[in-house]
């Protein structure tokens, strides 16, 4: 099925997470996409999709100009995809407390979703086979995952979740014996 509101073109596409969407950057505009001037000053038009559906099939990480980003392999009818999200992120940490309830042979429906409540956003990442999968790790049943640290940061305490996101990091990386997601030929940045 793939991207769930547009077929493909190609054999490699690249995809992100924005407000609750996956989204598709080009540098040319096309039918059905949004423009808009980026971070870095220059104009890309982007295509906006609920879900994506596929076989999972590698996982790594990155660091880049805008910080770490976890990095996701999807196959859907002989279309490859990389989804690339920041790494220390609702969608991320929710994304790799499911992953080893996922059958990683069968395809799975990837959904983002953002809520927000006041000045408070949520963002969190739902993998559905033949329903909603659960987390594997959880707070009541953390199954070795580290507990969040809060630590001072300019005299301001936060929340750091670097271990957790280190230990998730490891364990889907072992899922797929320590494979790594297909580098994508060309990124369009944004």
């Amino acid at each position: 099925m793939g991207l769930s509101n547009q077929s493909q073109g190609g054999s490699k596409v690249f995809l992100s997470i924005s407000n609750g969407k996956l989204v598709r950057s080009y540098k040319e505009k096309v039918e059905g996409s949004v423009s808009r001037i980026n971070k870095a000053g220059r104009e890309v038009h982007e295509c906006f999709y609920d879900s994506l559906e596929g076989t999972i099939k590698g996982i790594d990480t990155k660091d880049g100009d805008y910080g770490k980003f976890l990095m996701i392999s999807v196959e859907s009818n002989g279309v490859n995809y990389q989804l690339e999200m920041n790494y220390s992120s609702g969608y991320s940490a929710s994304f790799l407390k499911t992953l080893p309830n996922v059958n990683l042979a069968g395809r799975v429906q990837i959904t983002p979703k953002l809520t927000i409540e006041g000045d408070k956003k949520k963002s969190v990442i739902f993998l559905n086979q033949n329903g909603g999968i659960k987390w594997f790790f959880t707070k009541d049943n953390p199954n070795g995952m580290p507990d969040l640290t809060k630590v001072k940061i300019k005299g301001k305490e936060t929340w750091d979740d670097s271990d957790r996101m280190e230990f998730l990091e490891n364990y889907a990386k072992n899922l797929f014996g320590g494979s790594k997601a297909e580098p994508i030929e060309e990124e369009v940045p944004f």
